[in-house]
């Protein structure tokens, strides 16, 4: 079987999409050596044309590569991308993100990560941009078969899509190998790098309104009145140049709870130094009120840190008794928590030892390994 696969986020290695889509690439030669394999790699995106083992490259042009990116995404997505795989004989294609063509020309798979432009209202953007999600919406509901990275994810997909249950599939998402127990050596050079002295709590996922980082800094304001010892709340990634709805103002909560001194924005960090400061951390703090499947905190439990996780969405599923689930607006509840995790070293042990022991079950080949199951059902 000829299996193509969309690359629009290849060139975003650093985006959850662009993960996906590395990972799918990577393990599938390997678990499925019978079937060939084409990466459909847009014009629009100017990525480099990878040589990949066992992988096909195929570089699509369209009409607007130059003159509007967004316009060549939709181009490249409706028009072009279906007479590619046409045009290659290829058996079937996969969309590794919510933009299938609507016209497909061959049986085609499509990954659904969440539904949350149509759950929560804020996330519906312009006019365009909701039209841009019917469109999606209409085409994923063509799809032969569709795979959810969650259980909640899938029950989302079956409830407000109306699709067949028997046509989706739950396939668990992996944690990369740079995300492990780190030595000594590793996390002191890093929080050098950064000048973050210990304890410290960790965050990092995004500045978007669901994340729900208010209620974090006043939880962390509680803890920092109620103790004596220096501590720090580091957050990692890059801060968003405007504030909006969207994007709320942090400076208010930050100067209300007198905590200027004690919050430590990174900027952007690599894997590498993201997993170090996951092994320093007292524990990774993630208060997010939705999620499709949530891998930061994954990625903390495979490093052996401590998971403080809101109990929204798809974290129970995804976390397990390997964490501690906390109502997402219950500054309180955060705040106890925050202060057992580091009040009690046999907790916070029990914790680390938990969450490694939960991150061991979630692996990329076993991801890749159920995609083909999938791939040849459709």
């Amino acid at each position: 079987m000829r299996i193509g696969i969309s690359g629009t986020f290849w060139a975003e290695p650093m985006v959850g999409s662009g993960q996906y889509l590395r990972h799918l690439i990577e393990h599938l030669p390997h678990v499925g050596p019978q079937h060939e394999y084409v990466l459909f790699l847009p014009a629009y995106t100017q990525a480099e044309i990878p040589q990949i083992p066992h992988i096909a490259v195929d570089l699509v042009p369209t009409p607007f590569d130059k003159l509007h990116p967004k316009l060549a995404k939709l181009w490249y997505e409706q028009i072009e991308l279906p007479r590619a795989a046409l045009r290659l004989a290829v058996d079937m294609l996969h969309v590794p993100y919510y933009a299938p063509p609507r016209r497909q020309l061959v049986p085609t798979v499509v990954t659904v990560h969440d539904l949350i432009p149509l759950i929560l209202p804020v996330y519906r953007g312009s006019m365009m941009m909701r039209a841009y999600t019917a469109l999606a919406t209409s085409a994923v509901r063509r799809c032969r078969q569709l795979v959810a990275v969650s259980d909640h994810t899938r029950d989302d997909i079956i409830d407000i899509l109306k699709v067949n249950a028997l046509q989706v599939h739950t396939i668990y998402e992996g944690v990369a190998p740079d995300y492990q127990p780190q030595s000594e050596a590793q996390i002191s050079q890093t929080l050098q790098r950064f000048n973050i002295t210990q304890p410290y709590f960790y965050y990092i996922g995004g500045f978007d309104v669901r994340k729900n980082l208010t209620t974090l800094l006043r939880a962390f304001g509680r803890v920092r009145r109620r103790i004596d010892q220096p501590i720090k709340l580091v957050i990692a990634g890059n801060r968003p140049k405007v504030t909006s709805a969207f994007f709320p103002a942090l400076e208010t909560t930050i100067l209300d709870e007198d905590l200027a001194a004690d919050i430590i924005f990174t900027g952007r960090v690599s894997n590498a130094e993201n997993a170090a400061l996951f092994a320093g951390a007292h524990a990774f703090v993630w208060p997010s009120t939705y999620e499709g499947f949530g891998l930061p905190p994954l990625e903390a439990m495979s490093c052996g840190t401590p998971v403080i996780s809101s109990n929204t969405s798809s974290m129970p599923e995804i976390i397990g008794e390997a964490g501690i689930l906390l109502p997402p607006h219950d500054t309180e509840a955060w705040a106890m928590a925050m202060l057992r995790m580091l009040n009690d070293q046999a907790l916070n042990t029990e914790y680390r030892q938990r969450g490694l022991q939960r991150a061991s079950q979630f692996n990329w080949h076993s991801f890749a390994a159920q995609m083909i199951k999938v791939y040849e059902k459709a």
